[in-house]
Parts: C-alpha cells; structure tokens; sequence
C-alpha cells in the first residue's frame, strides 16, 4: 500500500508568487527544488536549508514530504507553541492551498500531535499517522523505541540550529537511516558546536530584503541613563500611538531577560502607560499562554511583555515595535528576534522600530549594535550573511580533509573536525623538507586520525594521555585524557606550527623530527614582529629579562591592566624584552597577541580548525616580514629586542644556565640512570671560541661533557655522559640546552642566548682596582698560592689559600657565622653572615687557586673564579631562596657551620625587622694591584664588578687579590 505523500505527489503544483495570483516566493522555491535534486544523489546525508525568518520556510517545511514522497514523517519543533502551529499547518494545509499548491479539496494528511514521552497507547496513534509532530524531549522518547524509530524515512527539524544539542543530536543518530532535512535562519550557534549536514541552500537576507520579504527596520536608542527603563517604556508608548493614528496595526512586543524583569516591567507599563499589554513566561500552562496569544491575535491587547517564549517559529506579523529592555548578546538569537518584526507577509504595517538603551560596550561579533549611529538595516545584513558566508567557506575547508585508508576511526567517537575549537597558540619551527605524510612520535600516542588537508599543508589528530591522578600514589589508576595536536606549513615562510595539549618541548621536539629533515626555533627579534600592524596597544602581562643578572632576579614578569607604564629608559638599560601579552587592535577589531622567547605565539581567543589556521599564517607573514617594524606607543618601547647572531665574539667570558632553568631546575642522570643532582649543580666552562661556534664543558660530580653551540643556537654532543629529565621523559643534555639555551656574557656588556645578541651599553663598563683587597697570602699567612685546599696529597705543600681564608674569617669578631660549603653544587667555598642593626649581611666568597708564576699573568686564573661570582648571584635573590638552599645542602651534608649553630642561624633568619644584603668576595691570589694590569684581565674584572653591581641583590663586589 503506498503512502498517503506518495499517492498525492502528482498533485503537488509549483506556482510562481505574481501581482495576480498566489504562489511560491523565490526563496521558497530555490528551496524545495534543492532539496529534491540533493536527494537524487544522497541517501543519508542530511540536507540544511537556509532561509530568513519571514520567507516562508514553514511552506517549504510541509511541502518536502510531498516533494520526497514521504512515508512517514517525524516533524521536530522548537517549543510546544510552535507545534502547535505546525500541527495545524498539516492538519488543515491551510498554507499550501492558500498559495496554490495544493487544492482546496485535497485530501488531509493524518496529523499526530505527539504531547508527551511515548507510551504504549501512542503505537496506534503513531502506526496510523502520516505526520508525527513533537518536540525535542517527545521526539527523543520516540526515537528510542526501536520498532517505532524503523517506521520513520523522512525526519524534519525545525529551527536546526539546536540540532548540535545533545537531545536534538541524538534523535537524528537514532533515526539515521531517514532522509534529514533541518530548516534554520541562523545556521551557528553560541557554543560554536556544528549542525552536521549539507548547505544545499542558503537564500541571503540581503536577497530576502529586495525582495520584499524583510522588511525596514529602525533602531532608536534611549540614553545611558539610570532610569533607562522609564525611558525606553514612554518612548515606546510614544511610537505605538503615533503609528496607530497614522492607522498602522502596530503592536508592542516588551523583551525582558528573566520572569522576574517580566513582572517587574508589568508593574512599569501599567502604572507608567496607557498601554494593555500582558505578560508571557514558562511559570505559566499552556492553556494560559494559548489564551493570551489568541487575545493577542485576535487583537484586544496592544502587547506582550516576555522573555523568549514567542521567539523562534512564531509568526504575527503585526508585532512591529519592540522595546528591548534586556538584549540578546548572541548574533543568532538577536537575527531570531529582530526577523520576528521584519515580516512584510501582512497590510496595514511600516517599518519596525527598536527601541533600546545606547550601549556602545555590547559588541556582538565585533559589532556595536547598540551605538547611537547604528543603522540596523545595513549592519544585520551584513552581520547575517558575512556569518553565514564564514560557516559555509568552513565546511567547504572541513571537506578538504581525508584520513589514509589504511588508519581506523572508532565508529563510536563520531567526531567532526568542525567541532574542534582549539585555542590560539603554537609552537614555531623553520623547517625544510616538511613531509606532510610524516607519522607522529609514539609519544604522542595517536588514536584518530591523523586527517591530512593536502591543499593547506595541515594536519590534525587526537591521542591518548594516561595520567595518574593528583589524588593516588599508586601506580594502578590512571586518567584517560584526548590530546588534541594541530600541524601547519606555511609553505610561503616556511614556518611550521605546531598545537599540542601537552606543551613539552620533548613533544613538540619529536613532532618537528618527525615531518621536517632540519629546523631551528623562531628567534625573538623575529617573533616579535608578530605585534605589528597593530594600534592602541595595553599590554597587560610582560616579561622583561635582567641583562646583568640571569641567575638572580632572571626575569621579571609584571601583570596589571597596563605594566608598560612601570617601564621606563633606566629599566630599558638594565632589561631586554621577554614575554609579552596584550590587546591592542587589528583592523578595527580588539585581539589579544602575546609571545614568548620560547617560539611560541598565543592568544586568549579559540577559533575554529579554518580560523585557527588562518591565524598562524597572518602572523607567520608578519615574522617573515623583514621589513616589519614593531611600535606599540607604550613604555614597552624602551626595552631592546636582541638581534640575530651573525658571529660569536671572542670576549665571552662566562656562560650560564637560563633562567628558565633556574626557575624549574630539572633532575640530571648520568647514562646508568644515577641520579648526580639537579642542573644548577652544573659546573659550566667555556672551552673554546670561533665564529661559528662556541666549545663549552659541563661537568658534575664525576661526569665531564664537552658539548659545541652552533650560531644557530643548537648544541650537540658526541658522548652524552649527562641526561635531564624533562617533562616523563630523560632526554641528553644537548636537546635540553637546544630548548632551554645557555647565557653567554661578555666583557663589553653584550648578552648572547641562541642565536640571539643583545648589546646593551659597553661604556658603563669601566675597571677600577678601587675594589681590590692586598692580603698578605705569604708574608703573614704562609700560604701557598698555587693550592686552592687541602687534599691528601697536597697536605705536605703547605696552607692552602681555604685555610688561610678560615683564618682571616676567624680573625673577625663581627661575623656570627661561618659556613663552609666548598664542593659540586656549592653556593661558594665560605658564607658568612653578620647580624647588624638594621641588616643581615650575606657574603659569598669564591676562591680560585694561583696557577701562573707571575701575577696578573694568566687569564684563566680569572675567567673561572669571575664566574662562579656571578653565576652565584640567584642565591643572594632574597632571604627565602638562600635558606632553601641551604637547607637543601645541609641534607646532603655541606654547608658546615664552623662559627654558630646551624638552628641558631635558622631563629634569627627569621627577624622580619632586618633587610636582606648581599656581598660577593672573589678570592684570587694572581691578581695582583700593585703591579699592572693586563687589559684582557681588566676587562673580565670589570665586567664581573658591572653585572654583579648591577644585579640589584649585591650591594658590594670584592676581589681578594695580592
């Protein structure tokens, strides 16, 4: 037997709307027509049409069954007031025959107006209908009724853009193998989550405005002013009189934001106007509601006053003024509501009025809405379309996705790419050879995908993390996590970037390995650029990185509404730029940019895979621009931004750790797995310099390391005798100095990281002996010069220059303690602290023994003895750090007390009434100030003094020389 739709498709007619005879709108018939010839081909996919509120989608709606040759259909509805109309519409063709159609004498199909969650009893009703109408929570009942949903080969949803919702998704899923079409006139959504199906048609509201279905419309704003409500309930009395006595059937439509504004409106109109306007809200049955919209339409009252009830689907074309006390901050919901007033389907009617308080800071997609000047007519169509237009470009790039054949997708995730909404932020490499069939490291442990756009260079897949959970010590438990990561090749700067969940410069390392022959990080002054082409800059959280003292206060990170303005030419001179975070604006429109020295760029916004895509290359054309120059206007002008390295100098004295690594100091191994420390333990000596390269040692306990530094920043070793623990994995500690690269100083004030040179100010830097200390080493102490301490083996050659120093140490009274602290990981050979009246005063000596036969002869009797003096700064940092560290030494038995008690120490640290002073004392015997100076020595000597004079926590640098 065939179907009622089946049986009276040859009846179905197509007449076209003229100045003589009713018929189907433009809209309408682009419509029905593209949902027939979508079905000619597709069985399964669902067909999303697009239609402006007010241009007849309802038709198109009761005409598809016809027009599929439907068996039985499952219309899903809004609201129950919608179902209402829709169940109507069916059950008398009222609308059809009205625009020719169908006839008159057509027969009616069976229309079930399904109010409640299935039950037995409704088998009947269902088996004998044509046309089941419900919404979402009915609808899903049905669907779950397997013998129910089979029944079904044509489901309709109106107003899809709830579709994406959980309830509305899984009706569709349950009934999948019917034909779905979804009718929606705003086809996003808020939460940014996708209506899953084909565009076949999108009539524009532009369109829809020539031809006369969307009407004029005006907004009127009300001043910002405290009694807005007042305000805006007399202008709109105002406006509906006057348009009545120009004979316009105009009614009032009150939009308030809960049922409590509702009633607190109620109480406003009636006692502030003559208007009968009566309230609408969900506390109310629908027999209530029901009653006051046929009052309404029967047009004994001059208006409502409501939340969202009458919103979506409901059609009363004479609503024509619209006193919005509370307005959507949606573009959907707003283009829902404004199309409620925008209908031309009626006589007697003029444009529709807004009425609304001026409000310039609700931006809606960028837009103003509510300004002063706003003209609506203009800005919601191009809002609409310019919306609608986006989600099309989107689902077309979307398509462009395929995954290998050979990978396995779990039939159960039911994941879309345009569901992914990542948030702005990537690693970035230079690469060449990038590979785009590359596979991703087993560490990233990949359970979907990867979806490669071949076109656009782009890849995206989702692994699998397990991690135990903060609560359990055990290692039975773990958490299972999905790992988005995000791969782009901007072919044109050869920038690859990279978006991972777990921000491990382990994982982002492999990843690069992985689809790249060769690449190197992006360094800062090119980065930077990323703040070009902007205006109106407030930077609202700033690093700024100490030139003379990385291992002390390394960096200063400042956080506020705008930190730029504490910034000024003094702290230009002691700091380069770090990090930056900001807003500022890009092309009329507010962003946020931020980016770090670690290669890595960011914003507080999430974008869709297509926008998120877009981003990167927008900035990536910026740090390729050469040409680019940086002015933010603000006090973040006068920090410097370092240079590229083109050449190592010759005068680099002192290489130290970052101060990354001093913030988050991880374990270090040798290669049996032995733990030998943490990696400020590290002993760092420069071996050797060229041009292009740099040779340094990094020893601890018994482990010796030679490694070389590129120009490019990359370090490699051809033994790593030394392994870092970084993030879960070990990892040499080459890749860890490539990602978190030593400091390199010279004598002339120039800082090198990387591949990267600051020069800072050379002329400061001036010698003085003024700072030098004669000690009598042989003629009152007998030492000998050449032995730094005593060892078993050098115990027969006499007083070493450690015992002469506990000597002199001692010959002071004022010194309340004496620590002793000479071995790998120290935080210098003696410490000393004196209690004074307003002050504790810390001093740090390091000694160095005298290798050369004559004084001021050997430069390398001073280079290594400089800097442990500077590097020992961090520990002076403040009063917490250095009682950490001691404390930390004492557990592994160093820092002997040999004047005072260790708990005595501890008590007294603890006056909260004394300030914290620092001291550094570097004891060397071979230099010599009563004889000349050699200017190579000179130079290191006043550098040391420079950058630890300079670092803020040292009030005071000594050298004990001869």
């Amino acid at each position: 037997m065939n179907s009622y739709f089946f049986e009276n498709y040859k009846k179905l007619k197509y007449p076209k709307l003229n100045n003589k005879t009713n018929g189907l709108r433009n809209a309408q018939l682009g419509a029905i027509h593209s949902i027939s010839s979508f079905f000619t081909l597709n069985k399964t996919k669902a067909a999303v049409i697009v239609m402006p509120t007010g241009s007849g989608k309802t038709a198109v709606l009761m005409m598809t069954p016809y027009a599929l040759e439907a068996n039985k259909v499952l219309v899903i509805t809004s609201s129950k007031l919608v179902r209402s109309q829709v169940s109507g519409e069916y059950s008398t063709l009222k609308t059809l025959t009205k625009i020719n159609v169908l006839n008159k004498n057509i027969k009616k199909p069976k229309v079930f107006e399904m109010k409640s969650l299935y039950k037995e009893n409704h088998y009947n009703k269902i088996e004998n209908s044509d046309v089941i109408v419900a919404t979402p929570q009915v609808g899903l009942s049905l669907s779950r009724v397997e013998n129910i949903r089979k029944k079904f080969d044509l489901v309709l949803i109106d107003e899809a853009h709830h579709v994406p919702a959980k309830t509305w998704t899984e009706i569709l899923e349950n009934i999948n193998k019917a034909k779905h079409v979804l009718f929606t006139a705003t086809p996003f959504r808020m939460d940014n989550k996708t209506i899953k199906g084909v565009f076949v048609y999108n009539y524009p509201l532009s369109q829809a405005y020539k031809d006369g279905i969307f009407g004029e419309i005006q907004y009127i704003p009300i001043p910002n002013e405290p009694n807005k409500d007042y305000l805006i309930a007399k202008k709109a009395e105002s406006i509906f009189l006057l348009d009545r006595k120009k004979g316009y059937e105009h009614f009032l439509m009150v939009r308030a934001s809960s049922r409590n504004r509702a009633i607190e409106l109620q109480e406003l109109y009636s006692s502030e106007t003559i208007l009968n306007l009566q309230r609408v809200d969900s506390s109310m049955s629908s027999k209530t509601v029901d009653k006051i919209i046929d009052t309404l339409r029967e047009k004994k009252l001059d208006g409502i006053i409501c939340v969202d009830m009458l919103g979506e689907g409901f059609d009363f074309p004479n609503l024509k003024i619209a006193a919005i006390h509370d307005p959507h901050k949606s573009l959907g919901n707003t283009l829902q509501f404004i199309g409620r007033f925008a209908r031309t389907n009626t006589e007697n009617i003029d444009i529709a009025k807004f009425i609304a308080m001026n409000d310039e800071e609700l931006v809606i997609e960028n837009k103003a809405l509510y300004k002063s000047d706003a003209i609506w007519q203009d800005i919601i169509i191009d809002l609409s379309e310019n919306k609608i237009n986006k989600e099309e470009i989107e689902r077309k790039y979307i398509g462009d996705y395929s995954i290998d054949k050979n990978e396995q997708i779990d039939p159960d995730l039911n994941l879309s790419l345009h569901t992914i909404r990542p948030n702005c932020h990537a690693k970035l490499y230079k690469v060449t050879g990038f590979n785009i069939h590359g596979t991703f490291p087993e560490i990233c442990n990949i359970a979907y995908g990867p979806f490669l756009n071949e076109e656009d260079n782009t890849i995206v897949a989702i692994g699998k993390g397990y991690e135990k959970p903060k609560w359990y010590a055990g290692n039975l438990i773990k958490n299972e996590e999905n790992h988005l990561y995000i791969i782009h090749y901007q072919k044109e700067t050869r920038i690859l970037y990279i978006y991972s969940q777990v921000k491990s410069e382990c994982v982002y390392e492999q990843i690069v390995e992985s689809f790249s022959s060769n690449f190197d990080k992006i360094p800062k002054h090119e980065i930077h650029r990323v703040l070009g082409n902007l205006k109106e800059f407030e930077i609202f959280n700033s690093g700024m990185q100490n030139r003379f003292n990385e291992s002390g206060e390394s960096y200063r990170i400042s956080a506020g509404s705008d930190v730029s303005q504490a910034i000024d030419p003094s702290t230009g001179r002691l700091y380069s730029a770090g990090h930056v975070f900001c807003k500022a604006v890009q092309e009329e429109q507010r962003i946020t940019i931020g980016y770090s020295s670690g290669s890595k760029i960011w914003s507080s916004s999430y974008a869709n895979l297509k926008d998120f895509v877009s981003w990167c290359d927008l900035n990536g054309a910026k740090i390729f621009n050469s040409e680019m120059v940086v002015k933010t206007n603000t006090n973040f002008d006068f920090l410097p931004i370092p240079k590229k390295l083109e050449k190592y100098p010759q005068n680099i004295y002192f290489a130290d750790l970052s101060g990354e690594s001093y913030a988050n100091p991880p374990i270090v191994y040798d290669n049996t797995e032995s733990t030998l420390g943490i990696i400020t333990d590290l002993k760092i000596r420069i071996i050797n310099i060229k041009n292009d390269m740099i040779t340094i040692q990094a020893s601890i306990e018994e482990k010796e390391q030679s490694l070389i530094c590129d120009i490019n920043g990359n370090y490699q070793s051809v033994n790593e005798e030394i392994l870092i623990y970084e993030g879960r994995q070990k990892i040499s500690l080459s890749s860890y100095l490539s990602s978190y690269p030593l400091i390199l100083r010279t004598t002339d004030d120039i800082m090198i990281q990387g591949n990267e040179i600051s020069v800072g100010n050379p002329e400061a830097i001036v010698f003085t002996s003024d700072n030098i200390t004669t000690i009598p080493w042989k003629e009152k102490y007998d030492t000998n010069v050449s032995i730094e301490f005593r060892t078993s083996k050098t115990r027969k050659k006499g007083k070493s220059i450690q015992d002469t120093l506990r000597e002199v140490l001692f010959e002071n009274a004022e010194l309340d303690y004496i620590i002793y602290d000479h071995s790998s990981g120290e935080i210098a050979d003696f410490i000393t602290i004196q209690s004074k009246e307003t002050e504790f005063e810390i001093t740090l000596y390091h000694v160095k023994a005298m290798s050369a036969k004559n004084y001021n002869s050997s430069i390398g009797d001073v280079y290594e003895v400089a800097g442990q003096a500077t590097k020992s700064i961090i520990w002076l940092k403040n009063k917490s750090t250095f009682l950490n560290k001691i404390r930390s030494r004492r557990k592994t038995s160093h820092c002997e007390f040999i004047r005072g008690d260790y708990e005595t120490f501890l008590k007294d640290m603890k006056l909260k009434d004394k300030v914290f002073r620092g001291k550094i004392v570097m004891v060397q015997p071979s230099i010599c100030k009563s004889k000349a100076i050699p200017y190579k020595i000179q130079e290191v000597l006043a550098a040391t003094n420079y950058y630890i004079t300079n670092s803020g926590k040292v009030k005071t640098f000594e050298i004990w020389g001869s």
